[in-house]
């Protein structure tokens, strides 16, 4: 890696982080399809109720609460190259039990459910490993610019995958058109194994690393998030924002196609309207970052959000107000992308760097934990309340991220206008967790 390149050239002139971004973008170009797909197979093709869809949402959000902490520690232990590739292939194949079942004749909704759970665990696992390496593909002071070019062009490319899918499930129907997905794993997998002159560092093979359990190295991280000063706010309000955000998606497709009578390629076009807003929210938030520090940045996008599912609200059934609502998706979109690019940022640039992956891991067991269970509230709200009450409930509830961030203090994030990477060019990795014990493990 060169100096140029990495410490103040441009990132497309660095080969590893333009297959990482690639990997990134194919891989969600076809997550894109699925997403519109996975509703109307449930939905259309298997008339679920929408118990049966919140139950599905709940197979999808349960993964990052079982296994996150165990991908974090084998991500600090082992290299993340491994671990992303085979994350990847695991992925593609569940997604293709859909579209042979359905050519079989044998497409159910336990089925469903079997695949969500597989493809979803192994995208902890993928996902873990390949955001706790992008430190040590890129210096801390391109941390920010990474990100927000991976928001960027992630959004974009979900926008893309949104629209391919309303095309593709008129064309080949919504099971065989989760093909696409299933390839695209693939692309993903074949450009991360060619990311070969990354600085990956060895795992240490220390006595103390190999001698301490899986469980001691989880504590270890958990300990540390929850004794940051910076990071822990930033967990807590990311947690409330996500869990409110999956009480909302579960109700929300089921809402556009049965009571707004969306057509498939109304969805998609829909979905990548919201996605588009993910990536201008990412080619501005470096400039705002700098001009008004992250603090007030993420305060101002969480603010936005409960406006952002009014024209849900309002909406009736017709073309002006299909605009309306993808329109209002669009912001709420761009909105998550600067926030998230800008917590990720600082939380990366504080943490130590031998607890990169348990950090994240912890975080996204907190974060993505709460989402199994908001889509289990939501099915029952969603069922005993009529899916526009349920909506309603989950708006007002946006206001509780806000609320968290706003009664929180953040060392590590100032209202200044200095970006997170140049506010820590030498950041403090915050409090030593304390020694762990075997019997503090649990």
């Amino acid at each position: 890696m060169s100096g140029s390149t990495t410490a103040g050239g441009s990132l497309w002139r660095h080969p590893g982080f333009l297959r990482y971004w690639s990997a990134n973008a194919v891989d969600l170009v076809g997550s894109g399809v699925t997403q519109v797909a996975l509703p109307l197979v449930a939905v259309v093709e298997l008339h679920a109720s929408v118990w049966q869809v919140a139950l599905l949402s709940f197979a999808q959000k349960l993964p990052p609460l079982l296994v996150s902490l165990p991908a974090g520690a084998l991500a600090d232990r082992h290299r993340k190259r491994p671990l992303m590739v085979g994350a990847a292939l695991i992925g593609g194949a569940a997604l293709l039990v859909i579209p042979l079942a359905d050519a079989l004749g044998q497409l159910s909704m336990g089925l469903l459910y079997g695949v969500a759970l597989v493809s979803e665990v192994s995208a902890v696992f993928g996902a873990t490993a390949r955001i706790s390496f992008l430190p040590s593909l890129l210096p801390r002071s391109r941390l920010l610019d990474a990100n927000s070019v991976l928001g960027g062009v992630n959004s974009l490319a979900d926008s893309v995958g949104s629209q391919l899918g309303g095309a593709m499930v008129t064309v080949l129907g919504a099971a065989r058109s989760i093909y696409l997905d299933a390839a695209s794993y693939l692309a993903c997998s074949l450009l991360l194994a060619r990311i070969g002159a990354a600085p990956e560092p060895a795992a240490a093979p220390s006595k103390k690393r190999w001698n301490t359990t899986i469980r001691a190295e989880i504590a270890e991280g958990l300990r540390y998030v929850r004794s940051h000063p910076t990071i822990r706010p930033l967990v807590l309000a990311a947690t409330a924002y996500v869990g409110v955000m999956a009480f909302l998606t579960t109700l929300r497709s089921v809402y556009l196609l049965r009571q707004l009578h969306y057509s498939s390629t109304a969805l998609g076009m829909t979905l990548s309207v919201a996605a588009f807003g993910g990536f201008c929210g990412a080619a501005v938030v470096r400039p705002v970052v700098a001009r008004y520090g992250p603090r007030r940045v993420m305060l101002t996008t969480l603010a936005l959000a409960p406006l952002t599912e009014v024209p849900l609200l309002l909406a009736t059934p017709g073309r002006p107000w299909q605009t309306a609502v993808g329109l209002g998706l669009f912001v709420q979109v761009g909105c998550a992308v600067v926030q998230g690019s800008t917590q990720r940022t600082v939380r990366q640039a504080v943490c130590d760097p031998a607890l990169q992956g348990r950090m994240l891991a912890t975080s996204r067991w907190a974060v993505y934990g709460s989402q199994p269970v908001a889509a289990l509230l939501a099915g029952a709200a969603g069922t005993w309340l009529g899916l526009w009450n349920g909506l309603a409930i989950g708006t007002l509830a946006l206001a509780v991220p806000l609320l968290v961030l706003r009664c929180s203090s953040l060392p590590g994030a100032s209202q200044g206008g200095a970006a997170p990477e140049e506010a820590h060019d030498h950041p403090e990795p915050g409090p030593e967790p304390e020694p762990v014990k075997e019997s503090d493990a649990a």
